[in-house]
């Protein structure tokens, strides 16, 4: 993606060039194939104006907002733009979309006798395959993702489309890849030592297009455990988050800590 942010009679800072980028380029969990995004910041009598043109799968969405200082101008912005582009899709796929600030959802979880609440962040469902799924985690400044992987060469079993998701993760100096096995899906019988964890030889970071070796491991350590296990073990422990799969849901998920809560990744229901 192509993704350019300009000023008029604006100087275009580093902090708000690099929040309009962190904002804006969430919007590419929407598409199949986003070519550009263009951000216009300007002044415009009193107001701080943000524009935006997007060409994607085909179609060009163009929104504009104003407010007194430029960062509510993105943050409304891209609350803009996400309409239009869910009601777009929504009109031309048939089924509904969630926008990307109603993906989660608050539990509560029994940690050591008191209950605490959990916020439970759904995933897209768009599919990415595992080189777009690193690129989009180092956008987005995490150490992990989750994500659904793009399966050409299985497309007729319902099953394994709906529950073909992966992690990619930091480990130490590296980064880990884990993802599950179709014949485990298919027979809905699952092994934590025959999951497929891949370790990631980084040859070269780009922002288009990273050089990436997938070494797969001779074994797993992959954990199978309960929400209510996990919330206990990340509870008590120094790890900032925890991958592991959901023994009751039979999917990937990543537990982890942000400020003083818990928050869990889950696939997009």
């Amino acid at each position: 993606m192509n993704l350019t942010i300009t000023g008029r009679n604006f100087e275009v800072s580093d902090s708000i060039r690099e929040y309009a980028e962190k904002k804006l380029t969430k919007l590419t969990k929407y598409f199949h194939q986003l070519i550009d995004m263009h951000i216009r910041l300007f002044i415009e009598r009193q107001d701080h104006v943000a524009e935006v043109t997007v060409n994607g799968d085909g179609v060009q969405f163009y929104a504009k907002e104003k407010a007194g200082d430029m960062y509510s101008s993105i943050d409304l912005l891209l609350d803009k733009i996400e309409q239009q582009i869910v009601r777009y899709k929504e009109r031309h796929s048939g089924h509904k979309i969630t926008p990307l600030n109603k993906l989660e959802d608050i539990a509560t979880f029994n940690v050591s006798g008191e209950q605490t609440p959990i916020v439970i962040r759904q995933v897209s469902n768009k599919p990415f395959d595992e080189k777009e799924a690193y690129l989009q985690m180092k956008l987005d400044g995490a150490e992990f993702t989750l994500f659904k992987k793009g399966e050409k060469s299985i497309k007729n079993v319902v099953d394994y489309m709906n529950k073909n998701y992966a992690a990619i993760y930091k480990d130490g100096d590296t980064y880990t890849l884990i993802e599950i096995p179709f014949e485990m899906i298919h027979d809905n019988n699952f092994d934590s030592s025959k999951f497929n964890v891949y370790s990631l030889d980084v040859k070269k970071e780009s922002l288009v297009n990273p050089e990436i070796k997938f070494i797969k491991k001779n074994s797993s350590s992959v954990k199978i455990m309960s929400v209510d296990d996990a919330v206990v073990e990340i509870a008590k422990s120094d790890v900032p988050f925890i991958v592991f799969f959901n023994s009751e849901t039979h999917f990937l998920n990543i537990i982890y800590k942000k400020a003083k809560s818990l928050e869990l990744l889950v696939p997009a229901f």
